[in-house]
């Protein structure tokens, strides 16, 4: 007998080998889910209705590592998972019968939630501006350029072309172990881009590079060195805490109350939600779109592997912001519109 735990783990130490931190730690992730479920079941008695009953029970329970529903993208992470082990043993000849996950990602509920990547609000982007923080440039720089956190890391001031205004993104850094970063030539895709800066954000990036003390580093750590993923986190909590800060200060102010000390001992209240790092490089997509910038050129400045990456986004922020001209419609049924009655009721 195999079990399906025993084939599992078999695919996952061939699967894994080669791959990057992130992508071991993520698909590990994906086969616990299914093991536990399945668990030490004989691979050759496991039939689609079992999976039915798997994507069921996902869809009815709690993702037990955050405590909240499991999204749609992670649902079909694990059926991919499970399709992928059943197409390993059966080529393999460990196992001999039908793989019971071909197809199943359909039976997933159209009411399973789906992570939606937002841009960042006004009142977010005006502090961003605004208020100096050691993260601040970096900030700025995913904003109003649409770097990736891990091209951000490894950025110097060697590759920024302050005369043609423009930022080499030729590196990134990729997860080696719990905490550290190590830099790759190239970025995720394995694309090199060139992305042309913002006049408005030219003096901010001088400053910047003037105050450095010779770093080579765009944002280091305090010590001078790259960041690692502790630093990282650190350093963006920080921030986050100092933006909210400021806003709580500007609401305090509208209300002519006097706001509390930053190291208040009670705290102060989070009246500003927190972003990520994504985020800002989602809305630099965002203002693409509204400035007027074409799919194709949109694609090349994010650094999508491919257009259609590009073409999703910009589908949805029509969908959001486009209004549907119905004018021709109004003027066919303006006939219609003049012979309505509206009834009155007496208001008692």
């Amino acid at each position: 007998m195999k079990s399906f735990e025993y084939i599992a783990d078999i695919w996952l130490k061939s699967e894994l080998f080669g791959k990057q931190y992130s992508y071991r730690k993520g698909l590990e992730k994906d086969v616990e889910h299914l093991v536990a479920y399945f668990g030490n079941r004989n691979c050759e008695d496991i039939k689609g209705m079992d999976v039915d009953r798997f994507i069921q029970y996902e869809s009815e329970h709690l993702n037990p590592n955050t405590g909240k529903p499991f999204s749609k993208r992670l649902m079909k992470a694990h059926l991919s998972a499970g399709l992928n082990i059943y197409e390993y043993a059966l080529e393999n000849e460990l196992i001999d019968c039908r793989n019971p996950f071909i197809r199943k990602k359909k039976k997933i509920p159209k009411s399973a939630p789906v992570q939606q990547r937002t841009p960042i609000d006004k009142d977010q982007k005006d502090l961003v501006c605004r208020v100096y923080h050691r993260a601040q440039i970096a900030a700025i720089i995913m904003l109003y350029c649409g770097l990736r956190r891990g091209e951000i890391i490894p950025l110097e001031w060697t590759d920024i072309d302050f005369i043609n205004k423009k930022i080499a993104v030729t590196k990134s850094v990729e997860r080696v172990d719990g905490n550290n970063f190590q830099v790759k030539a190239h970025t995720k895709n394995g694309k090199d881009r060139y992305i042309s800066i913002p006049d408005n954000i030219i003096s901010l990036l001088k400053l910047g590079k003037f105050q450095s003390k010779g770093n080579k580093l765009i944002f280091p750590q305090k010590c001078g060195k790259m960041h690692t993923i502790s630093s990282w986190q650190s350093t963006w909590e920080s921030y986050q805490k100092m933006l909210n800060y400021e806003f709580y200060c500007q609401e305090m102010k509208k209300l002519g109350r006097v706001p509390k000390d930053y190291h208040a001992p009670t705290g102060i209240p989070q009246l500003l939600q927190h972003f990520t790092p994504h985020q800002l490089r989602h809305t630099y997509c965002t203002m693409l779109y509204h400035a007027g910038i074409d799919a194709l050129r949109a694609s090349k400045l994010m650094g999508h592997s491919n257009v259609q990456i590009t073409l999703d986004i910009y589908t949805h922020l029509e969908q959001k912001y486009k209004t549907i001209d119905i004018t021709p419609f109004n003027d066919y049924v303006r006939n219609d519109i003049t012979s309505l009655v509206i009834p009155i009721r007496n208001i008692v």
